[in-house]
């Protein structure tokens, strides 16, 4: 009688753990889109920076190439203002639409998939066009519905754009000028460490330029990366090894005594150089450590 409850236990346990997977399998299929038919959407643009330096009254037209790598799209172009977000190279797009100068086409137009579309921008500024800078990125967004249960219940929207640094100067020489924020590194260091310096530069000028410099010791050069710094901004900036952004540290490890880093550097092809040391004394500290309580250790066993 024992073994017979037992097994009729058994199958009713049986019974309900089929009943609740089954339970479960209904639900998600309920729940679960049983058709998306949208296509992957993947864009590209070339050139992804473009730098122009022109003089008012004066016209350019530049071509941007974007490339449909993913399905069918009806692509919305936009020339829009930015700024910057940070001080590591981030920005944010303005609701600020372009100058009536900047002259392009605002009409959607479809790409189809795996094929390119070469899309015109004139500048053209007017004699009387303020010389400053302009912050601009050009945007290519499409809206594309999911439908969802046979219904278009959901949008996926792809966005890529270019940004425009764009110098407007009636000699072809805007003002250019740079500050050293800060340049530092540890004053004490542990000699088994390596060096990391903290660089941040400030555009003080009326166009925006690139760093080309280097910081020095008596045994190792870095190349400071030629990173861009708008106008009215600051910046930190990177070092560079093979066209590949690096923190500006030291290699070498094992040094004792003083380490005098240099910093110099030129901006663009103006011929003054700016430069500024640190100090930095590496120090054998954990090896220090260890032979005191080498010694402490010693002198408790002696006793």
């Amino acid at each position: 009688m024992i073994g017979y409850r037992l097994q009729v236990t058994g199958d009713r346990l049986k019974l309900i753990l089929v009943s609740v997977l089954f339970f479960l399998f209904t639900i998600t299929c309920i729940l679960l889109p049983r058709k998306i038919y949208a296509q992957a959407i993947n864009l590209s643009i070339s050139p992804p920076l473009f730098e122009l330096m022109i003089q008012p009254n004066k016209q350019v037209k530049q071509i941007f190439t974007i490339t449909n790598l993913g399905g069918d799209s009806i692509i919305t172009p936009s020339l829009v203002y930015f700024e910057p977000s940070d001080e590591t190279g981030n920005v944010n797009l303005t609701e600020n639409q372009v100058a009536d100068w900047v002259i392009y086409n605002q009409s959607p137009f479809n790409l189809k998939g795996q094929e390119k579309f070469d899309f015109e921008v004139l500048f053209s500024p007017p004699s009387d066009t303020e010389e400053i800078d302009h912050l601009l990125t050009l945007v290519f967004e499409t809206n594309e519905p999911v439908d969802l249960l046979g219904q278009n219940s959901a949008t996926y929207t792809s966005r890529i754009g270019a940004n425009i640094l764009l110098t407007i100067s009636k000699d072809g020489s805007p003002k250019k000028s740079a500050e050293i924020i800060e340049f530092s590194a540890p004053k004490i260091i542990d000699s088994l460490y390596p060096i990391r310096y903290a660089l941040k530069l400030a555009n003080n000028g009326n166009s925006f330029w690139k760093p080309s410099g280097k910081i020095t010791t008596k045994d190792e050069v870095l190349t400071l990366a030629p990173q861009n710094i708008l106008s009215g901004y600051s910046r930190n900036i990177n070092c560079i090894d093979n066209e590949t952004l690096i923190n500006c540290k030291l290699k070498k490890k094992f040094s004792i005594g003083k380490i005098v880093s240099k910093l110099e550097f030129t901006i663009d092809e103006e011929a003054k150089v700016y430069t500024l040391e640190t100090i930095t004394y590496s120090l054998p500290l954990t090896y220090l450590s260890l032979i005191v309580v080498l010694l402490l250790v010693w002198r408790k066993v002696k006793r």
